[in-house]
Order: structure tokens, then sequence, then C-alpha cells
């Protein structure tokens, strides 16, 4: 925290100075001059303030995250959702060993019904391919938010973790 600290303190001191040079412009009384420059750091300091506890429940968000999937119960559960990322990874890898061209082949040795076949096929592949890309994609970015303690019901949907629930939770405890 010292590290956000110097910086905040030094940019505040920074803008503090500032703001004062502004304010001597004005026709003010000593007095009042005095009274709005503090004013002013009390708002700074305020908003200094905010910032700090903002990135303190962040960090008790993604500390909460971590301990509901370090506690969850149900092994199975916590890998199911990288199990559509592993299915589809094993399914790419068998095409690239050509195993679906060669099952088409032995199964259909009549070469125009052959043809047909693999043309279904490889539309049924592309269209595996884009889906599975599009899970995958989502899942990731949502699972990546999520991580990142930014978790609200969009990422919930996505994710399934009811990461939104513990950080709401905390912020109203």
């Amino acid at each position: 925290m010292s590290f956000l600290s110097n910086l905040f303190s030094n940019g505040a001191g920074g803008l503090l100075s500032g703001i004062g040079g502004i304010i001597d412009k004005f026709q003010l009384s000593p007095k009042d001059r005095e009274q709005m420059k503090l004013e002013m750091e009390g708002l700074l300091m305020q908003k200094e303030k905010d910032a700090e506890d903002t990135y303190r429940l962040e960090l008790q968000s993604k500390t909460q995250i971590m301990q509901a999937e370090l506690t969850q119960g149900d092994n199975y559960t916590k890998r199911a959702r990288p199990t559509i990322i592993y299915a589809g990874l094993i399914f790419i890898m068998l095409e690239l060993f050509g195993l679906r061209h060669f099952f088409l082949y032995h199964l259909y040795p009549d070469k125009d019904m052959l043809k047909e076949m693999m043309k279904a096929s490889d539309g049924i592949f592309n269209t595996f391919l884009i889906t599975w890309a599009s899970v995958a994609g989502v899942y990731s970015i949502g699972r990546t938010v999520e991580k990142s303690g930014k978790a609200n019901q969009v990422t919930n949907f996505i994710t399934g973790s009811g990461a939104a629930n513990v950080s709401s939770t905390k912020a109203q405890g």
C-alpha cells in the first residue's frame, strides 16, 4: 500500500500546489484563501481514501473467489468448464491426425459416396470449430474478467461461478 500512498500523495501534492496558484489569482482575503485550500485538500484526501478503499475491496473479492473455488466440494464441477476446452482440443488433435478421413475412407469404399460424406463431414467439423471457438473465447474472456476481480452479473452468467454474489455480499456486509 505504501506504493499507492506515495503515488497518490505525490499527485495530490502537485495538484494542491497548482490549485493554490489558481486560488491566489482570485480576489480573496488571506483567510478565505487558506480556508479554500484546506477544503480542497480535504476533498482530495477523501478521493484518495475512496480509491484505496476500492482497491482493498477488489483484493478482498479476488481472495473470496479463490477461496470459494478451492473449498468447493464437487471435484468434477471444478473441472467441468475446462473439460469443454480439453474435449475440443482432443477433437482438433484427432482431426490433425486424419482419423475422421481414415474412418470415412473405410466406411464408404464407393468413391462417389465417399466424396459426398467428406463434404458433409467437413461442414460438420467447420461448424464444430466455429461453435467451440466461440464458447472457448467467451469463457476465457469471462474468466479473465472474473479473476481480475471485476465480477458482475454478465461474468457470473458466462462463467457460472457466482463470483458476483460473493463480491456483492462482501460489499453489503
